[in-house]
């Protein structure tokens, strides 16, 4: 019985599909930051983050008045000792769930998304 092969081209597409699909987060909308969601940020957790993630607030048209939350997770190398993530939660009013805002060591955004059941604005 012989069995089918798959053109090398074919393969190759396939798997260059399949890695840009993987690899590529878009990043997060930005803008200067709103102060107003600054302040927002500042009276729910203390953070040198919180200028990144208001930036990143604003550029998604989340204003001020929807923020009822904030909490910050973070990414540690043990080996390192250091911090090599962060996860800001930004609870909403009206919302379950949180937009969560990932920014790396430095504070610089990586990505936006949504989680348990909150909703970005724009998303459907």
């Amino acid at each position: 019985m012989r069995t089918p092969r798959i053109p090398a081209v074919a393969a190759a597409g396939a798997l260059t599909l399949v890695l840009a699909a993987c690899g590529s987060i878009a990043p997060p909308p930005v803008a200067p930051p709103d102060p107003a969601v600054l302040a927002a940020l500042d009276r729910n957790a203390s953070n040198s983050c919180n200028p990144s993630v208001a930036s990143v607030l604003t550029g998604a048209g989340i204003p001020a008045s929807d923020i009822r939350g904030l909490s910050y997770g973070i990414y540690r190398d043990e080996l390192r000792d250091r911090i090599v993530r962060w996860d800001a939660w930004v609870y909403l009013n009206d919302q379950p769930g949180a937009v969560v805002v990932t920014l790396d060591e430095d504070c610089r955004p990586i990505q936006l998304y949504a989680r348990g059941g909150a909703k970005l604005p724009g998303a459907r």
